[in-house]
């Protein structure tokens, strides 16, 4: 019998599965919905009900309160970066950073007292659990704490996003020292995750965003000089372990392809096909032998505002041009949000275990 990392590892060696691999992602919101709508008991007998083929796992945090029960509408992540819940519709909200607390760091001298995180503050005991109740599925860090990242998060959210991209030509001597520090953190709660993993998780996540909807937040020769060698020694710690690196970058991000390839990305998602240059055909063409994909279902027109019967042909055309010969997970261009219907969602995975 076929289990779902069989078929997720045949896709990896670019080899044609039995069906197209089937991925997933959500925002709270939605994952309440659909588990009421569907009527399973929790997110566990969601994701069996729908076939997903992956499933994740992170460390427990056991360090300082992050959450206040007299603010629910205030948080504290890891970094101490402060979030404020901000509502967009009736049902639904995100969290938006409310300060940046090194925005005004000028040299490396000011991030030397700064209150890093630490490693005490998580229980990696638990992965070897979550591993074990995920037997047969392909195994990915979570997102958050587990699937690190640097530009995006600490390195925006600490200094701010016009102070982080412009420091990178203005003060790169900042950025180094911030790298840095943030490495001194992260490489070892991969080590400490991996060892916890035993060998069995699959893929580790790192996200980070480098693209807006028509092109590239920074050029490729910025990507080198500040990401591309601390992202490197990130993955080559899971790679150590046995897990592939699945890079997620939103947006316009095809000039920076070679390079994430150079890197040692071994699976890109989530392919924001509305973006410019992200045509599925043409990625698949152009760097399906040396790359995996991951994504592709359109969040932006299709899912939003199609019919089930749109959403079904849409994720057939999608799969026409990805999934022969391999090499490509089906799933949402970002998070499932709320805006989008339940049936939806339902027929793309049906569309998805029926294609081929």
């Amino acid at each position: 019998m076929t289990t779902s990392r069989d078929r997720v590892y045949k896709s990896m060696r670019h080899e044609q599965p039995d069906r197209v691999p089937l991925f997933y992602r959500d925002v709270p919101e939605v994952r309440e919905r659909l588990m009421r709508d569907l009527d399973c008991d929790d997110f566990e007998a969601l994701l069996r009900k729908l076939e997903i083929d992956f499933r994740w796992v992170d460390p427990k945090y056991i360090g300082p309160p992050l959450t206040d029960p007299a603010r629910p509408d205030w948080r504290r992540d890891i970094w101490g970066v402060e979030y404020r819940y901000v509502k967009f519709s009736e049902s639904a909200g995100y969290w938006e950073v409310a300060d940046h607390p090194l925005k005004n760091a000028a040299t490396p001298a000011d991030l030397k007292n700064y209150p890093w995180p630490r490693l005490e503050w998580f229980d990696f005991s638990v992965i070897s659990e979550q591993v074990e109740r995920y037997e047969g599925y392909a195994i990915m860090t979570a997102p958050g704490v587990a699937s690190p990242s640097l530009l995006q998060s600490p390195m925006q959210s600490l200094l701010g996003d016009s102070k982080s991209l412009m420091d990178m030509a203005a003060n790169p001597e900042l950025i180094a020292a911030l790298a840095e520090a943030i490495l001194g953190f992260q490489v070892p709660l991969i080590e400490n995750m991996m060892q916890a993993g035993g060998g069995r998780i699959d893929f580790f996540r790192i996200g980070d965003d480098y693209g807006t909807q028509r092109g590239l937040l920074l050029s490729p020769a910025m990507y080198r000089q500040h990401f591309q060698s601390s992202l490197r020694t990130m993955s080559e710690v899971a790679r150590r372990h046995g897990a592939f690196y699945y890079h997620h970058a939103c947006g316009a991000v095809r000039q920076l392809i070679p390079d994430l390839i150079e890197t040692g990305v071994d699976v890109l998602d989530p392919i924001q096909v509305k973006a410019a240059g992200m045509d599925p055909a043409e990625l698949k063409a152009e760097f399906g032998d040396r790359l995996c994909f991951s994504g592709g279902v359109d969040e932006q027109e299709l899912l939003p505002h199609g019919t089930p019967e749109d959403v079904r042909r849409g994720v057939h055309a999608l799969c026409d041009a990805m999934a022969p010969g391999g090499g490509f997970f089906i799933g949402p261009t970002h998070n499932f949000q709320d805006d989008i219907p339940t049936e939806n969602i339902v027929a793309l995975y049906e569309a998805a275990r029926e294609w081929g």
